[in-house]
């Protein structure tokens, strides 16, 4: 379908947020992915001019689609950062079953590094819309204060939504007070009394979604209670 983009700007250091206005209002869930195809961008490579990416804005937003990425040097993403307000674009398939559980009892607890933070904003806006009963949890490591996205937001949010917790760590970040610790083990059993009941969902990097894997399993948390998504660049 076709889409113009509606608003952008840099929402952290090296990290770009678009808002995409649609010619036809959808539906989706939150955590999914779109993709989306750019028209003669002024910067091509061998990859191609379509990539997918989280949508960040809740479901009832559903006139628009929002995404974050970090800025890289890659032709896509020059691209996205050069195209000016009005610009049309191609929006493609919605998908993905990077959701939350349908068991509302069930404490789930969120892990993102960066920019793995996208899908769980969409999640976290529906909740908070719709006052989502379901206890959660966010992990959220960058290396410093300046390059976490969307901080302002979730630090509100923790504020408002009692069924919420947020943990940030800043792992290279010297004026940051708070914990800095990479997320391993320890770092899981110390802020979580019952991890071997909790539903993990995490997001980022490749490194750093193989290393939680690593600890999870390594604490004695269950295959089934393990939700990895990869984020690579472009």
């Amino acid at each position: 379908m076709k889409a113009i983009i509606k608003g952008k700007k840099e929402i952290a250091k090296g990290t770009l947020w678009l808002e995409f206005a649609l010619e036809k209002k959808i539906s989706f869930t939150p955590g999914q992915i779109f993709y989306i195809n750019l028209r003669n961008p002024p910067f091509t490579d061998p990859e191609g001019d379509m990539r997918h990416f989280s949508i960040v804005n809740p479901p009832s937003r559903n006139e628009i689609i929002q995404m974050a990425t970090r800025i890289t040097e890659s032709a896509f993403k020059k691209s996205l950062k050069e195209l000016p307000i009005g610009t049309e674009v191609e929006i493609h398939s919605i998908m993905g079953e990077f959701k939350l559980p349908k068991e509302l009892s069930k404490h789930v607890v969120f892990i993102a590094g960066g920019i793995g933070i996208t899908p769980f904003m969409s999640m976290l806006r529906h909740a908070k819309e719709t006052g989502l009963s379901q206890k959660i949890t966010l992990i959220y490591s960058n290396r410093d204060r300046e390059s976490t996205a969307f901080y302002d937001e979730l630090s509100q949010m923790s504020q408002e939504m009692k069924n919420f917790k947020l943990i940030f760590t800043m792992t290279d970040d010297k004026n940051w007070k708070g914990e800095n610790r990479r997320i391993e083990p320890d770092f899981i059993k110390e802020y979580l009394s019952d991890y071997k009941e909790d539903y993990f969902m995490f997001a980022g990097p490749p490194a750093m979604v193989d290393a939680v894997r690593k600890a999870l399993k390594k604490i004695g948390v269950k295959g089934k209670n393990i939700k990895p998504e990869t984020f690579t660049g472009y």
